[in-house]
């Protein structure tokens, strides 16, 4: 994060779609970071827990639901759930449209999360021990579980 609490995701989705990073941040919000995702698409996601995804595929970009999984080792495997594609151009012309939008992707991901009884920490579903709900750093320490 740099001194004026930008990221250096901020930089590039706002270079990908063409707009300042001022415009980005009110449109779709700030902190995104890129993730591995698709062949021949960028994602970046934003917030922690990640509540909301974007991909850009050199034509447009989808805003998505993070969904992230383990697949038995680190790191996450990072999955989609695709809400609405729009065109760079809206980011400029639509911007209360898009703020909406991804709002209402990072309420559903929101839904989903849950505070461990331990540390009292706010976690996503991928981070939250099967049946105890203690987050994956309680259940390590307290049960002698590795991830």
């Amino acid at each position: 994060m740099t001194d004026d609490g930008l990221t250096e995701g901020d930089a590039v989705l706002a270079a990908l779609l063409g707009v300042p990073v001022g415009v980005l941040a009110r449109a779709l919000g700030a902190g995104w970071t890129e993730v591995p995702g698709p062949a021949h698409e960028e994602w970046f996601v934003s917030g922690e827990p990640a509540q909301v995804a974007v991909g850009w595929d050199g034509f447009g970009f989808t805003l998505a639901r993070p969904e992230p999984r383990w697949d038995g080792v680190w790191p996450l495997v990072w999955e989609f759930v695709a809400d609405r594609r729009f065109q760079a151009e809206e980011v400029l012309y639509e911007p209360e449209v898009l703020a909406a939008a991804a709002e209402e992707v990072a309420r559903r991901r929101r839904r989903t999360f849950r505070w461990c009884p331990m540390c009292r920490e706010v976690n996503a579903r991928e981070h939250v021990h099967d049946n105890t709900g203690l987050c994956s750093r309680c259940a390590g320490h307290f049960l002698g579980i590795v991830h």
